[in-house]
């Protein structure tokens, strides 16, 4: 099982992904699922769940087509070589290989999801791939997840993804390992997030462990005012403190 996250802001694209791979066989093992492709006028970013011997197919044979690709590239070419691509994969199911694709060409950015053989253009400005229907991920992509329709920065996003994979590892079977993730940016420039995603993650639960204070003191009326408003006080600092870093 694989979780593979995907925002688009405003400043590029985010992807990120755990690192945990289980084969077949039933043994484990960790690598990087983020799979990029540049050159000088175009770059694409994905990311997979399913399995890693169709993914790594895709991987290069699709180096091998968008040589044959004429300029002016587009993000539409593009995606058009991802789709043709999938046609000579040997799927069967759709679950065998599901992706998040970033698309950056000439100052555009376009995301694809595939699955299986079907590619559709991603709208939401955060999606995923891997962990079936997750429960998991549906209560929190909604409930902390931007609904107004403001675009992400590329640095908030960061810090979102984490979370999300982090709660994926934890929660679902068949996610774990580190986190990986990557930046795409509207001119094709791939950056690395420039964070250490353990030290995200550190925070997250910290300010999980606050958060679940103040609401066990909320409800409890025992708890005297002047207890309460110091247990209010730390989560407000903790939340200043990294709003503002």
């Amino acid at each position: 099982m694989t979780i593979g996250i995907g925002f688009l802001c405003e400043d590029g694209i985010v992807l990120s992904a755990d690192t945990q791979i289980t084969w077949p066989q039933d043994h484990k093992d960790y690598e990087c699922k983020l799979y990029p492709h540049t050159s000088a006028e175009w770059s694409m970013l994905n990311t997979f769940a399913g399995d890693p011997h169709l993914a790594k197919s895709f991987n290069g044979k699709f180096d091998e087509a968008i040589i044959r690709v004429a300029a002016p590239y587009t993000p539409e070419k593009i995606r058009d070589v991802i789709e043709t691509v999938l046609e000579f994969l040997h799927i069967a199911e759709p679950t065998d290989v599901s992706m998040l694709c970033g698309i950056a060409c000439r100052g555009d950015l376009m995301r694809v999801k595939t699955w299986g053989k079907t590619v559709s253009s991603v709208t939401d400005n955060y999606d995923y791939v891997g962990v079936g229907d997750s429960s998991v991920l549906r209560y929190l992509g909604q409930m902390i997840t931007q609904t107004d329709g403001r675009p992400y920065r590329v640095k908030q996003a960061v810090k979102l993804a984490t979370y999300l994979v982090l709660k994926a590892k934890t929660f679902i079977d068949g996610c774990g390992g580190d986190t990986d993730a990557l930046i795409l940016r509207p001119d094709g420039h791939l950056e690395t997030i420039g964070m250490d995603p353990y030290n995200i993650e550190q925070w997250f639960l910290r300010l999980e462990k606050r958060i679940k204070t103040v609401i066990a003191q909320f409800l409890d009326s025992r708890v005297s005012h002047e207890s309460f408003d110091k247990t209010l006080e730390a989560l407000v600092k903790e939340l200043k403190n990294e709003h503002y870093v």
